[in-house]
């Protein structure tokens, strides 16, 4: 092994050259000094990544740049560990290729690990790039255990995104931390198909006693799933990963909703959303008292994204106007935060009359899904039943009330 360096950027790439020579490019742009070794393990690509990384890192980083070459795509998992075994630092940062450095995104991160002797694992606050709205703010579990991003779509200044939190698990998108104890946990574990990694491994910092947060100092923007098939082995990863991690992680979504205040609510299928109390919703409807201002609306949607009234009166405004693209990006943001069939079916139709055919043909498959759930009472009546029972014992009294109301609805309780 090199002599000991104070932090290692382990990159896995399979082709995507473009991407990967950016986020490269943006890593040096960003991180300035030789302090910091970069090594990028080279899934079996077959485009320009074979012809042009050698070169590309050895001009960024000198000597500091290693790359890893593999015959075969072995995936994130054990590329990820061949990079750390091969590295000095006594860091690590595992960084996805669709991801650009911003300035001063490394030193929040680094500086963290001495304000908090249990600091296990850390990540940055994760960016979309073309709108500065969060992608990644730490993971957050449903009542249904199903994975959600935290406030994932709200302004990256907006208050409840720069809390510091104890987090269940982060996204290994961008994921620091010290090399020993990545060893000490296993490394990534091999069985998962580029999905679900990095919730175990977060699992297992945890059961180390260490804990997991997302420092809103730090910002990467993430380009988010550009690997083709990322997500088809969805569904596997999760079946293993609850048989390998039953029971470490818990719900938490409701948690940090009530504490942040907002209130948590489910729709007729049974997802999960969070939104305003109904006094909030009041109090900002009452600013177009004297009449409808587009600015002032909008200005209104970033201070606080979850006011349903506003998507509503703005998307309808744009189409009178004829702002068939602008509405469509309202309406979209809206299906986000507010997952409810008449939102996904105007989407559809926004998206139609802005010409883009791909939403709105998303839209229509989400409403078809959607239809498809509500068609199987018996199914949902069998998850309502068992999340209520659940939240009976778990003392979640807001939940059971829920759960139970929604099945009082159906004159079943």
């Amino acid at each position: 092994m090199a002599s000991s360096s104070p932090l290692s950027v382990i990159i896995p790439v399979w082709n995507q050259w473009n991407l990967t020579k950016a986020c490269l490019e943006s890593l040096r742009q960003h991180t300035p000094g030789n302090f910091y070794e970069v090594i990028v393990t080279d899934n079996g690509s077959d485009d320009e990544t074979v012809s042009q990384l050698e070169s590309l890192g050895t001009t960024l980083f000198g000597a500091k740049f290693k790359r890893i070459r593999l015959e075969s795509n072995l995936g994130f998992g054990p590329a990820c560990n061949l990079g750390a075994e091969a590295a000095s630092g006594e860091k690590l940062l595992f960084l996805n290729n669709d991801t650009l450095l911003t300035n001063g995104w490394l030193a929040p991160l680094m500086k963290s690990f001495d304000e908090d002797p249990r600091l296990g694992a850390v990540g940055p606050l994760l960016l979309y790039p073309d709108s500065d709205r969060v992608q990644h703010a730490g993971i957050a579990f449903t009542p249904a255990l199903r994975t959600q991003h935290l406030y994932a779509n709200f302004p990256a200044s907006h208050p409840v995104v720069q809390v510091r939190r104890n987090l269940q698990a982060i996204t290994g998108a961008c994921l620091m931390l010290p090399r020993k104890l990545f060893m000490a946990c296993g490394g990534f574990y091999k069985g998962y198909k580029n999905g679900s990694e990095d919730l175990e491994l977060c699992s297992r910092i945890r059961e180390l006693g260490k804990r997991l947060t997302c420092i809103p100092q730090s910002k990467v923007y993430h380009l988010e799933s550009q690997t083709p098939g990322r997500g088809d082995d969805d569904d596997l990863n999760a079946a293993l990963l609850n048989e390998r991690c039953k029971g470490c992680f818990g719900p938490d979504m409701h948690k940090y909703a009530a504490r942040d205040g907002y209130r948590f609510a489910i729709t007729p299928w049974l997802e999960s959303y969070v939104t305003l109390p109904d006094e909030r919703e009041a109090e900002l409807n009452e600013r177009l008292k004297n009449g409808f201002d587009a600015g002032v609306c909008w200005q209104s949607l970033q201070e606080e994204p979850l006011w349903q009234t506003g998507y509503v009166l703005l998307a309808s405004y744009l189409e009178q106007s004829g702002m068939f693209v602008e509405a469509s990006g309202v309406c979209l943001l809206q299906t986000y935060f507010f997952p409810m069939l008449p939102h996904y079916r105007q989407l559809a139709s926004t998206a139609a009359m802005a010409g883009n055919a791909d939403l709105a043909e998303q839209a229509i498959a989400k409403v078809e899904h959607i239809d498809s759930l509500l068609e199987d009472v018996g199914a949902l009546t069998k998850k309502a039943a068992g999340l209520a029972n659940w939240a009976r014992k778990a003392g979640e009294s807001d939940l059971q009330n829920m759960y139970e109301g929604w099945l009082r609805d159906l004159g079943l309780l």
